[in-house]
This record gives structure tokens, sequence and C-alpha cells, in this order.
């Protein structure tokens, strides 16, 4: 089927009237991230929640998968089932939580910490190529954007732990 430059114009408009909306742009731009990051992540075993259940545990060490869904602001049951795939894939061990009966603490085997070393440089130097699209203006102002919306949804939300760390003094 042929367009005609009429037609074309017509699409051409609707689609910067739906550009207008600053939270259609945002949840675009966040899952061309998602995809992209699952391409990063092509023949190494891992899937994107994988590398960030991965990623977040070698920061902090030990926790929970409740705190682990809080943090990375995801679906308990999604967590639940993750954290499960990784404990039966040897890359994640438990122990009970010494102040909760219910709970266990996570955290990252030997295996899992080399699994996550394996992949991390690429995830480093996808950074550092995003990261060199943009001034050092525009990074900083994109930065203080994001860390403004997060903050605000954050509270709104009454997800406090969602916060930015560079906003929790302010």
């Amino acid at each position: 089927m042929q367009v005609t430059a009429e037609q074309l114009s017509r699409r051409l408009e609707h689609l910067a009237e739906l550009e207008s909306h600053l939270t259609f742009r945002i949840s675009r731009l966040a899952k061309l991230l998602e995809i992209h990051s699952a391409a990063e992540l092509s023949g190494t075993g891992l899937n994107l929640t994988w590398y960030r259940i991965l990623l977040v545990l070698s920061i902090f060490e030990e926790t929970t998968a409740a705190d682990l869904s809080r943090v990375m602001v995801l679906d308990r049951a999604q967590i639940s089932r993750a954290s499960g795939d990784l404990l039966k894939q040897g890359l994640l061990k438990a122990r009970p939580d010494p102040r909760s009966k219910l709970k266990k603490l996570l955290s990252l085997t030997p295996e899992g910490q080399a699994a996550l070393d394996r992949v991390v440089d690429r995830f480093t130097a996808r950074q550092e190529r995003l990261e060199g699209l943009m001034s050092d203006e525009t990074l900083a102002g994109l930065s203080s954007a994001i860390d403004t919306l997060s903050a605000y949804l954050a509270d709104t939300l009454h997800h406090p732990e969602a916060t930015p760390v560079t906003m929790t003094d302010r």
C-alpha cells in the first residue's frame, strides 16, 4: 500500500501529538533500554531481571527478596520467581534471617559473582557510550530531571525506598 504525502503528514502530526506526552516518551525510552539491555545479555545465560538482582546483591551484599522488590520497584512475585531460579542455578544462596523466621537473606555465591563479572564490563561500556552521547550539562540536567520525577513518584506512591539517594537529604 502506497502512503500519500497527505497521509504521511497526518501520521507525523499524530506522532508529534503522542510525543508531546512526557510519560509516553519516558515509557518508550525505558522499553528501548530494556531491549538494548537484553541484547547486551544475549548468550550469557542471564536475563535482565537476573542481572539486576545480581548487581543489586553485589552492592548490598545480603538482603531479603522483599527488600530487593522495594529497591528495584519490581513485583514481589517476579523477584521471588527470579531469585528462586538464581538459587537453583547456584548463583545465589539463602540463609534464615535472624530478625524474621519467615524471611531469608539472599547473597551471591562465587558462581553468581563470576556470572556478574562476565557481563558487568558490557554494562559499564554501555553506560559510558550512552553518557558520551550527551554533554556534561545535558547529562546533569537529565540526571536531575530523573531524580526529581523519581522523588515525586516515590513520595506520591508511598515508596520512600525508591527516592533517589541524591534527593533524600533535600
